[in-house]
Formats: C-alpha cells, structure tokens, sequence
C-alpha cells in the first residue's frame, strides 16, 4: 500500500488533469480527428512487443534479484544494447512501409513509438532498482509536460492529430532524459559486459510475455480497425472516448499493479505466500467492485461536464467497458501471480484466446449492432480469460473463493439498468446504495488504514 500510494503521488493529480482537459479535447478535434490519433496509439503499442521483445519486463525481474553494480550493468547492458540495434532497423522498416502505402502520418508514427521505447525501458530500470519516489516523479514531470504542451499543440496551434502526438513524444523523450541522468543509467551501459547468452536467457523469461502483451493488444486494436473499416473513423472516436471513463479503474489498478509485481516476485520465497496472495486478492477485487460501482453511478451527473458536441453518443458504451475492466483488472491480478512464479507461457496462451474471441464476435455482430459488437466482445473475452487465468493458477496454489463475489456482480448489473433509465432519481437511490456498499465490503480495509492513520498521530 506504501508503495502504491508513492506512485499514485506521483500520476493521480496529473490524471485529473487529463480528465478536465477532455472538453478542450471534445470541442476542437472531430471525432475523426480522435478516431484516427486513438488508431494510431493503439497501433504503436501493438509493435513495441516486437520491437523490444519485451525485454524490460524481464530487465525488471532481473534486477529485483541483483544486488551488485556488476550485475545490474550485465541486466541493463544486455537490454538497452538489444533494444538500440532493433529500434533501429524496425524504425527503417516501417519508415519504408508506411511511406509505401502513402500513409500520411509516417513520421508521426515512428517517432511515437521510439518515443515509447525509451520511456518504457527507462521506468522498468527505475522500478527494477527500486527508486519507487523516481519513478513517481519522473510519471509526474511525463504528465504535466504532456498535459501543457497537448493545450498549446491542440487550442493554440491547432496541430490537430499531429499535436496529440508530438506532445507525447517530447514529453516522453524529455522524461526518459530526466531519468537517465538521475539514476546516471549511462554509467550502467558497458558494451563490454554484453553477453548473447545472458541475452538468450533473459529473451526465455520475456518472450512468453510477447503473445500476452499482444493479445490484449490485438483486443484493443481488433477493435478499432473493425470499427475504423466497418464503421468509420468517426466510429472509432466515440469508441476511444467511451473508453476514457472506464479507464479511471486502469488508473487506479496501474498503481496498484506497478507497486505488487515487485512484492509478489519477493514473497514466493516465504512459507506464507499463500495467506498473502489470498488477502491481496480479496482486496484487489473489493476495490475494483468498488471503483466500477462508483463510476457506473458517478456518469449519469458528469458526463455533460467532460463530453462535448458530436462524441454524446459514447455515453450508451461506457458501463459495459467498466465491467469489462473490471474483469480485465481481475486477470491482471492473476497474471502478476504468474510472474512471480515464473510461469509466463499460461499468461500469453490465456490472452491469445482472449483475442481470438473478441476478433470473432467483433466480425458476427458489429453490422447487427454497431458500436455494441466491440464494446461486448470486449467483455467477454476480458472474463475468459481472467477464468482461464484463475483455474490454471490452482496448479500453483490454494486460491480462496472470492466473497460476496455474485452479490457483487448482481449489484453492479443493477446499477447498469439504472444507468440506462437516465432518470436521476433513480440514479441517485443508485450512487447512495453503492456508496454504501463499497463502504460495507471494504470495512476492513478502511479499518487497517485508520488503525496507521492512528498510530502515526500518536508517534508524531
């Protein structure tokens, strides 16, 4: 929870400014506009798998159990090397393919996706060597660079499509700068200590993790080109921003996340694991209940606050999608159980079906319904595989039932009927209720936070 609550410092404020820049968003760019910078991000992670093979989930793993300098250069070196040569001749790659096809954002495109890599190796070495307060700072700087020059690129040049882009790509590029000369990362780099062994034994830990790290990647972009080429780009930009909202429960799980990979891979050494990976799973899904609660009942009363013009429409999506990352989140907590003990083949296969699935429903039903076949295929694909993922996981431990876990499922079902009648008594009765009952299963939870909170007013 320390550790979560360091990182959050360090990204929550910084959200909640992205979230009130979304009617700057919504009043200037079309939905085409959004549409199109959304297919291109989407795209962009969709590579990055191939292009680092994943290798900074592995530098993280391995430098967790590395304690001398010696290794941790032999850890950094290895990945950094690999990751230069390949960004380079993937760059070339798509450079001469996208300028083939007479794609009008080549340049856009590429210096995204370096942009990417650099960033994403420079947070796994953070997090790899433990500088938790770095990390959160550096996520704060990437965000308000991002947040600052996205106002100027967008409302005052009128960059369009390109000034989405190009914000992120200086924000990531001068965040990854921020952090290298902190950690002084360059003093780690020896290309004497580059080994293809070592490389070899590290590509065996991450290279599992590649069909995972694609296959949620082919859920989020099957998506999008089914809806782009079927629907429209217009389409595509309701989609994105019916997304926004149940992507809040992506913000809160992404601290959460960052913080317990590290602590799960250092707890399966004890005899206790089980009790803790058990206690951690009845908070990670009262939480999440909790938050999808809040956000389905929240909606009704913001959404005109946020949402401007011709995106209103995304409205009729958005409770669907936050039960869908509920699910979504729930298998992330499984996954990270199986990096711990180093089973990350089970993580890759579980999404692969996943992502077939959600490619097929799209196919049948989105002529039928529209917008309903990628927001469906969504979840359903999302609950698959965190039920794979879970009966899987008994091979490796005892796993608790969840409690309350149908009640909780029954509750946030009626909360979405509620939703859909858009009256706001209703919907009021609704908010109280949830409210009420996110209070109730997380008792304990608010108990052991107010027990600290005492305690270090009485030291102090």
């Amino acid at each position: 929870m320390k550790n979560t609550i360091i990182i959050a410092i360090g990204k929550f404020s910084t959200q909640v400014i992205s979230y009130l820049l979304l009617p700057l968003y919504t009043s200037i760019l079309t939905t085409k506009q959004y549409g199109i910078y959304d297919f291109i991000v989407t795209a962009c992670i969709f590579v990055v798998p191939f292009v680092t093979l994943l290798l900074e989930e592995s530098m993280f793993r391995f430098l967790i159990d590395e304690e001398k300098k010696e290794g941790k250069e032999k850890v950094i070196s290895n990945v950094c090397i690999y990751s230069l040569f390949s960004v380079l001749i993937w760059s070339v790659v798509l450079f001469l393919f996208l300028t083939i096809t007479g794609y009008n954002y080549t340049t856009a495109f590429i210096l995204y996706l370096i942009s990417c890599v650099f960033i994403t190796l420079c947070n796994s070495i953070t997090r790899g060597m433990g500088k938790l307060k770095i990390y959160s700072l550096s996520n704060f700087i990437l965000s308000v660079i991002t947040i600052v020059l996205n106002v100027l690129f967008i409302a005052k040049f009128r960059f369009g499509v390109n000034g989405l882009l190009y914000a992120t790509v200086l924000a990531n590029l001068l965040t990854s700068i921020f952090i290298i000369f902190k950690l002084k990362i360059y003093s780690f780099i020896k290309f004497k200590t580059f080994n293809k062994n070592y490389l070899m034994k590290m590509v065996k830990y991450s290279y599992p993790l590649v069909p995972n790290s694609i296959g949620w990647s082919i859920i989020n972009i099957s998506d999008r080109i089914i809806v782009t080429f079927v629907l429209g780009a217009s389409s595509n930009g309701i989609y994105a921003m019916a997304n926004k909202f149940p992507n809040i429960m992506n913000t809160f799980s992404g601290f959460f996340f960052t913080a317990f990979k590290e602590n799960a891979s250092k707890v399966i050494k004890k005899k206790d694991y089980e009790d803790y990976y058990n206690s951690i799973l009845k908070i990670v899904h009262n939480s999440f209940i909790t938050i999808s609660l809040l956000l389905i009942t929240i909606i009704p009363f913001i959404f005109n606050l946020f949402i401007k013009k011709d995106y209103v429409s995304a409205y009729d999506y958005i409770p669907i999608l936050v039960i869908a990352l509920y699910y979504g989140n729930m298998s992330g907590f499984y996954g990270s159980l199986f990096v711990a003990f180093k089973e990350t083949k089970i993580i890759g296969s579980s999404t692969i079906v996943g992502a077939i699935l959600n490619i097929i429903i799209n196919i049948l039903l989105i002529k039928f319904i529209g917008l309903y076949a990628a927001v469906i295929s969504t979840l359903v694909s999302n609950y698959i595989v965190t039920i794979i993922r879970r009966e899987k996981l008994k091979k490796y431990m005892t796993l608790n039932k969840i409690e309350n876990y149908y009640g909780s499922i029954l509750i946030m079902a009626l909360a979405t009927v509620v939703y859909y009648f858009k009256n706001p008594v209703l919907n009021i009765i609704s908010l109280v209720l949830c409210v009420t009952y996110g209070i109730l299963v997380n008792k304990d939870l608010i108990g052991d936070f107010k027990k600290v909170f005492m305690n270090k007013i009485k030291r102090s």
